[in-house]
Formats: structure tokens, C-alpha cells, sequence
């Protein structure tokens, strides 16, 4: 009895000799602020989903009616009625290939809402929901729709229905975590050419309260405007927090609840809002420095986020972001709205196959083989590296798209080649890619991709500088 009292007595001695000896190594530091700073950083990290889709809601519904720029008030649908360009530059990495839908959705404000597909005769098309932290609710596209149209029901979580079940007419029901559900549909056009029968299609697809079902449908009346959708003015300082704190608040994620519980010691997430005046100024401190750092760590991330194929960062986790908090913030800083990787799966990268930065004071090259991994069509976008944004061009060309075949120039074994460079290349054979004169970043999209490269088992090509 005497040995074991006195090993435990050892014991006990020991770690608190090594406790002693550790502290006595450890820097000065002030408690409050670190605890400010950690926990902040968390809590950007955590909403930097929610915080992107809240940046493009407020920035689309700042009008007074629906425009053709895809912007409208909140519940209602806006529409694009050409490609994007640059003058597009309410998110990164706006495609080049599709038209839009819009719509900016509070099923608290609407109750269930139909969502109508019409005829789409064979065209590509998709209708995307997210919900407020960008993680997909569902897609709708001709394989679950068919090529005859149809009526769909969002709603909340839990609902539980209206007397004698799901109304007639409806096909099927779409539930969403949050209230907030961001509606983006896209229509495939295949060059200029297409672009009128392309909008005939596009003006069928709507969407209106449950209880406006079985009543006749105009298409959405757009009014034009002159710019595309601008950028909402950026909050200063801790207004940051003030944002993420009322995404958190109004959409809370009960799974989460571990995590997003620990940001009330910095006035985050809890029953009042967010309030810079009800911290101390250690905490003010800490919190600022985590707001110049978290930005940098998701930029940083961004860099080599995803699996890697011959160069290409494979974004399999678009859409579907589960618990890896960090790599929703990087792909949303960088594609917010991006889709899951069966519906659309989008290869990117900012170096070449030397492993150096892309830039248009070099010529490169990039082949892709006859059999592209893209059951509807790919394409390949030109943005600038800085804030992946398109760039103005002599020609108006800032994509290489598969579905505009009037603009390419095959190869005899039917691969297609891109010579991506500023000036125009001397092979009229060459498809011509332009490029900034200075960093640049390329953007691949592959619709419908074929499962070699869901399972990256298909070699992409190579950026090769020549």
C-alpha cells in the first residue's frame, strides 16, 4: 500500500514538475486577444460559405424589379439574355457558356414554392439550388426531368405537407436545411446563331408560390439594364463579423452546433447581434488580426486545393462540403455557386505544366483529346489570376466551348488544340485562347462528366509553354 501511495505520489510530482518546466518556456501572450484571434478565424473560415452567398444575395436583389442582368428583389427571378463577359463581376468565375436564371429565395416568406421546367427539346439545361452555405439541395436536369418539362415543390425541412398530401400536378419535392435557397439555372447555347431559339426555352423556366399552382404562367418580365450586376459596397473592420453573425443567427445548422457554439465568446452566433462595442479592445485586436489573416489562409489553401490531375486542381468537393469547413470557404472564394462534381466538374489551375505561374508574356498550348470526359460539352475560360475576373480582348472570345462548334477547328483525329497567348497565333489550325498580358488563371468546365474522370482515372491535358 506504501509503494502504490508513493509511485502515485511520484507521478503526480513528475507532471507537475513538467508542467512547471513547460510553463516556464512559454512567451507572454494576452489570453483575451489569442482567444479573440483563434476563435475569429474559426468563425471566418466557417462562414466564409454563407458569408459569399450572402455578399451575391444582396448584391443581386439591389433592385426594384427583375432585370435581364439575372439581378431581381429578393423572391423573384432575374435573367441573363446573352453570354457573360467581363463586364460580369458580381462573382468570380462566371461562366462564358450558359444563360442564367436567378432567384434569391426565403421559403419563410414564400411558404412551398413550384419550380416549372418547360419542353426543353434536347438542350442542356440545369436548375441549381444551394442553400445559405452553398451546399447543394438538389439538381434538376433532363435525367431527372426529361425532355417534357415538369413541376417541382421547395420547401423547409420537416414539412410536412397540405391535406391529401402533395398536390396534383407536382413531380416531386425538393427540401432545403436552411430558409435562404439560392436558385441558379443555366441554359446551354450553342453560338450566336442559337441564341433565339435558345431564349424561347429560357423564358419557360419560372417559378411561383404553391398556392399560384394550376394558374397561367407569363414569362418573367425583365427590365433592361445597362451594366451588369455591381459589386455591394464592402463592410469595414469588424463589420465582417457583423455579417457572418447574421447568417449563423438566421440559419443555424443544428449539426454544426459544436463548432459554431465556441464563437459566442466573441459575440458570434448567439441570440443578439453581433456587437464590436460589447468587446473588449484585446478582443477588438485579436479579432482584426484574424481578419487580415483568414483571407490569406483561404487564398493560400485555394492555391492547392483539390485532388491534382496533370496540373489541374479536381474541385470534387463542390457542392457537397460536409464537415471540411476550409475547403468551402476556398472554393466559394474563388466559385461561389460552384455544383456537384456529377453535375459539373470544373479543373482549374494558375501554373503550367513547368509548375510557373500562367502569363500572357508566354505562349502555350493545350490539346485535348478526341474523347473530352464530358458527356454535354466542355469549355475552357480565360480570367485574370488576381480576382478571377474575364478580361477584355480584341476578339470577344473568352472561353473555347464545345458547344459553339461553329467557332473550332478540329484536328484530323479530332482532338482540339488551344493556343493560349495574348497575341494572335500565326496557326490558322490553332484555336485562339486570348490571354492578359499579364497572370492569368484557367477555368475548365466539364458538363456531365463521364465517370473516368469522376473517378480521376482520365489524364487531363497538359498546359505546355512553348
Amino acid at each position: 500500500m506504501m509503494q502504490k501511495a508513493l509511485m502515485t505520489t511520484l507521478i503526480a510530482s513528475s507532471i507537475l514538475s513538467s508542467t512547471c518546466v513547460f510553463a516556464a518556456q512559454l512567451t507572454p501572450v494576452n489570453p483575451q486577444e489569442e482567444l479573440a484571434y483563434n476563435l475569429g478565424l474559426q468563425a471566418f473560415i466557417y462562414g466564409a460559405g454563407p458569408l459569399t452567398v450572402a455578399q451575391v444575395r444582396t448584391a443581386s436583389t439591389n433592385v426594384d424589379a427583375p432585370m435581364d442582368n439575372g439581378a431581381a428583389p429578393l423572391n423573384m427571378m432575374g435573367k441573363t439574355l446573352k453570354l457573360a463577359g467581363p463586364e460580369d463581376r458580381v462573382v468570380p468565375t462566371v461562366n462564358n457558356d450558359t444563360l442564367y436564371s436567378q432567384s434569391h429565395i426565403n421559403l419563410n416568406d414564400t411558404g412551398p414554392l413550384v419550380i416549372e421546367i418547360p419542353p426543353t427539346n434536347n438542350r442542356y439545361f440545369i436548375v441549381q439550388l444551394l442553400d445559405d452555405y452553398s451546399e447543394a439541395v438538389g439538381n434538376l436536369i433532363e435525367d431527372n426531368v426529361g425532355q417534357d418539362g415538369g413541376k417541382y415543390l421547395l420547401v423547409n425541412k420537416g414539412w410536412k405537407g397540405v391535406e391529401g398530401g402533395i398536390p396534383d400536378g407536382i413531380d416531386g419535392v425538393i427540401e432545403s436545411r436552411t430558409p435562404l435557397v439560392w436558385y441558379i439555372q443555366r441554359t446551354g447555347v450553342s453560338g450566336d446563331k442559337d441564341l433565339a431559339a435558345a431564349l424561347k426555352i429560357h423564358d419557360g423556366f419560372i417559378n411561383y408560390p404553391l398556392s399560384e399552382l394550376g394558374k397561367s404562367h407569363k414569362p418573367v418580365q425583365l427590365t433592361h439594364a445597362k451594366t451588369g450586376i455591381s459589386p455591394v459596397p464592402q463592410p469595414k473592420g469588424l463589420g465582417w463579423f457583423s455579417l457572418i453573425d447574421k447568417e449563423l443567427r438566421n440559419n443555424p445548422i443544428a449539426s454544426d452546433a459544436s463548432v459554431v457554439d465556441q464563437f459566442k465568446y466573441i459575440g458570434i452566433g448567439g441570440d443578439e447581434p453581433f456587437n464590436p462595442d460589447n468587446l473588449t479592445e484585446d478582443q477588438k485586436k485579436g479579432l482584426m488580426r484574424a481578419l487580415n489573416a483568414a483571407p490569406q489562409i483561404i487564398q493560400y489553401a485555394s492555391r492547392d486545393l483539390g485532388t491534382k490531375n496533370n496540373g489541374w486542381a479536381m474541385m470534387y468537393e463542390g457542392g457537397r462540403y460536409g464537415n471540411d469547413f476550409l475547403s468551402r470557404a476556398s472554393i466559394n472564394f474563388r466559385a461561389a455557386g460552384l455544383n456537384t462534381k456529377e453535375r459539373a466538374l470544373y479543373p482549374n489551375r494558375y501554373t503550367d505544366s513547368d509548375d510557373q505561374q500562367l502569363s500572357g508574356k508566354n505562349k502555350y498550348r493545350m490539346t485535348m483529346p478526341a474523347d473530352a470526359p464530358a458527356k454535354a460539352f466542355w469549355s475552357l475560360t480565360m480570367y485574370d489570376a488576381k480576382n478571377l475576373f474575364m478580361v477584355p480582348n480584341s476578339i470577344d472570345r473568352y472561353s473555347i466551348s464545345t458547344n459553339r462548334e461553329d467557332e473550332l477547328i478540329y484536328n484530323k483525329d479530332g482532338s482540339l488544340t488551344v493556343c493560349i497567348q495574348n497575341t494572335k497565333p500565326t496557326d490558322t489550325n490553332c484555336n485562339w485562347l486570348p490571354a492578359p498580358k499579364d497572370d492569368f488563371y484557367l477555368h475548365m468546365r466539364l458538363y456531365e462528366p463521364t465517370q473516368a474522370v469522376l473517378d480521376n482515372t482520365y489524364n487531363l491535358p497538359q498546359v505546355n509553354k512553348q
